[in-house]
């Protein structure tokens, strides 16, 4: 008979949980207007609906609570966060009551394992601290609520919740909610919506009918099954972190990391998912802002951040970004650290071209000859000669001498390369004499920028070999100046070895000398994708000029179409504030350092297992040399008609494996 009623009740609660979701399903695709308009009283669930946190679970502001005592008052000597996580649950069976409030789950602490109540006291002030700090209102919710005002509603607030109901209300006051009629809290009224006790008690206090409420929450079984139990009409809204989730490409980002997210993933996951998902419009396509803002503001953080203290411990006198990758470099370093003691900073306008040329002197040793027959796509004998001022009109027969029939010959072969290297040897002396030339504009835009006297330097770059710093260090050796120079990269790849071993001092953010391997597939696998993240709003440096005493830098014409223009405008913009964002929640709590791995994860998960939409909106996209008036393009991961690609095999073969981002090109092919 028991089995019976037992079997009956199970079954009663399935066709109620599936009339539930039925109706959960009918009412998130209504307009929530038009359900606030149909009723009297509208009641908000509080934390993760009305307001929401920024980090993403509730249990690592215990081990914010306990970074900070550590800090404040030293050592404890117990381990605060997994005490805490358990206690809540503990508390209540020890008291045998369903709602509990904080005080009574701290003496519950204090009572089992033996602690002083000053150090109690201070652990749960720290907490009321933290949770009033991270707490932020949900602008999109927040906008219902404002309509609630506007529409002369009764408005109350609900939630099971052991805070205070003091400080829940300076939350919600803190936040803006400052309307409302009533505020229920299970730890106060000892009612939960979690058990249903506490909608007969609202229904009751407010003397209405249920059907004239509606509530909106985001715990499907307490705020959704148990309302509904009660007549009450209910609005699911999606915890953000639940429904960023349960996107394909978020599940595969969340398995990148560990089981138990370190405190700065914790704050970023909660960062892009309160940016992007508070808000419930159905949209397929990724914008330049959101990449910016979801995929290259953490790797900037991650990287800067790594930067100052390095150039901090190590004593720095002046920090040199780059150009044309340093550039968000720079804007980031400064707005991270407008209100520290660090290193001064100063953009250089510089190129691999720019300082490599100048450090020819003389004769055209191995390094020299290296620079000048660098192998770039596309490009022929008069390109090559036009790179250091030469006419090739003028050296036709000593082109010819070379074994090339003429100017126009496409520089492709190794055998090409070394007819090359030969011409240059033949106009040694004019090369050196054009080098000289820049070289001496060089070092007066070095000696005004301060380079030259300072006695620590450091360049920052996005690296990968550590060409220009040597050209550096060349160019000051000749200058007889000896300032220390220190480099700073995204990361080194192993042909970096042959520097290191010379005794440059370099160092990588995300990998050194292509170690450890995991960060540097990332790097490698498709290079040209960071060297976009770190665009620059100008082209790239041939060399410099001076007017008048006015020494500046000649630009190549870069013409960057409109549309790339905006691309990376929006992108920049979007990681900007979301360096904002992330650093006003350290500032209010404690400041993290990011993992290299943890700040490489979203692009990696992006270049390797792109959507549909992504691969297209940035497979579309060209990366681009300027070599003087000339350009070499490369789309990302562009596709044929699909019907051609059937027709030539070969050819598409081909195609894949010279593509800059495989991964992209073959999602759009195949669609998986």
């Amino acid at each position: 008979m028991m089995n019976n009623i037992k079997n009956l009740k199970k079954i009663k609660t399935r066709i109620h949980h599936k009339y539930a979701k039925t109706l959960n399903t009918l009412n998130t695709e209504k307009d929530l207007k038009k359900l606030i308009d149909s009723k009297d009283v509208i009641s908000f669930d509080i934390f993760d609906t009305v307001i929401v946190r920024k980090i993403l679970s509730p249990s690592d502001i215990f081990r914010i609570v306990e970074s900070i005592y550590r800090k404040k008052y030293g050592e404890l000597s117990f381990n605060f966060s997994e005490i805490r996580s358990k206690a809540e649950s503990k508390a209540k069976i020890k008291l045998d009551k369903i709602c509990i409030g904080l005080s009574e789950i701290y003496e519950y602490i204090r009572s089992s394992y033996d602690l002083d109540i000053e150090t109690i006291n201070k652990l749960k002030l720290l907490e009321i601290d933290i949770e009033l700090k991270l707490c932020t209102k949900n602008e999109y919710i927040f906008s219902f609520y404002q309509y609630c005002i506007e529409c002369n509603k009764q408005i109350i607030f609900t939630s099971d919740m052991y805070l205070p109901e003091t400080v829940i209300g300076e939350i919600l006051h803190k936040n803006g909610y400052t309307k409302y009629h009533s505020l229920f809290v299970s730890s106060v009224i000892g009612k939960s919506k979690s058990q249903g006790t506490i909608y007969p008690h609202i229904i009751n206090f407010l003397s209405c009918r249920a059907s004239q409420i509606l509530h909106i929450g985001d715990y499907f079984y307490a705020d959704v099954i148990n309302a509904s139990k009660f007549g009450i009409t209910p609005y699911f809204y999606q915890k953000t972190s639940e429904l960023g989730f349960k996107k394909n490409e978020f599940n595969i980002l969340r398995k990148l990391y560990d089981k138990e997210l370190s405190i700065s993933d914790s704050i970023y996951f909660a960062t892009i998912f309160n940016k992007h998902f508070t808000h419930r419009a159905t949209k397929k396509e990724i914008t330049s802002y959101e990449f910016g803002y979801i995929y290259c503001g953490i790797l900037y953080l991650g990287y800067i951040k790594w930067l100052t203290k390095q150039v901090n411990e190590q004593g720095i006198k002046k920090v040199f970004f780059l150009a044309r990758d340093g550039y968000m470099m720079h804007k980031i370093y400064n707005m991270i650290n407008k209100s520290s003691n660090v290193p001064p900073s100063e953009y250089m306008y510089a190129s691999r071209r720019a300082i490599n040329i100048p450090t020819i002197q003389d004769s055209l040793d191995s390094f020299s000859m290296n620079i000048l027959c660098n192998f770039i796509p596309n490009l022929n004998v008069e390109d090559y000669l036009n790179r250091v001022h030469l006419n090739a009109d003028r050296h036709i027969e000593k082109i010819q001498r070379a074994g090339f029939i003429d100017k126009k010959h496409i520089i492709k072969t190794e055998d090409d390369k070394v007819k090359l290297a030969t011409l240059f040897q033949s106009l040694s002396a004019e090369v050196c004499k054009n080098t000289a030339i820049e070289r001496d504009v060089l070092v007066k835009y070095l000696d005004k920028i301060g380079f030259t006297k300072t006695e620590k330097i450091a360049i920052v770059d996005i690296g990968w070999r550590g060409t220009t710093q040597h050209s550096l260090e060349k160019l000051m050796s000749f200058m007889d100046k000896s300032p220390e120079i220190v480099g700073y990269y995204l990361g080194t790849f192993s042909k970096a070895k042959e520097f290191v071993d010379k005794g440059l001092a370099m160092s990588g953010y995300s990998c050194n000398l292509s170690l450890p391997k995991w960060n540097y597939d990332v790097l490698n696998n498709c290079v040209e994708m960071f060297e976009f993240i770190f665009s620059a709003p100008h082209g790239s440096v041939i060399n410099f000029e001076e007017n008048n005493g006015a020494i500046k830098p000649v630009f190549e014409s870069a013409n960057i179409s409109a549309k790339k223009s905006q691309m990376i405008s929006e992108l920049q913009k979007g990681a900007e504030d979301f360096v904002r964002d992330f650093t006003e929640v350290e500032a209010a709590t404690i400041e993290v350092d990011i993992d290299a791995k943890s700040a490489l994860s979203p692009i990696s998960r992006l270049l390797n297992s792109p959507t549909y939409n992504e691969a297209v909106y940035f497979g579309n996209l060209t990366h681009t040399e300027y070599i003087g008036t000339k350009n070499y393009d490369r789309y990302f991961a562009k596709v044929t008609e699909p019907w051609w690609a059937l027709l030539n095999p070969i050819k598409t073969r081909k195609i894949y494996y010279s593509t800059v981002w495989k991964a992209g090109l073959k999602k759009r092919y195949l669609r998986l």
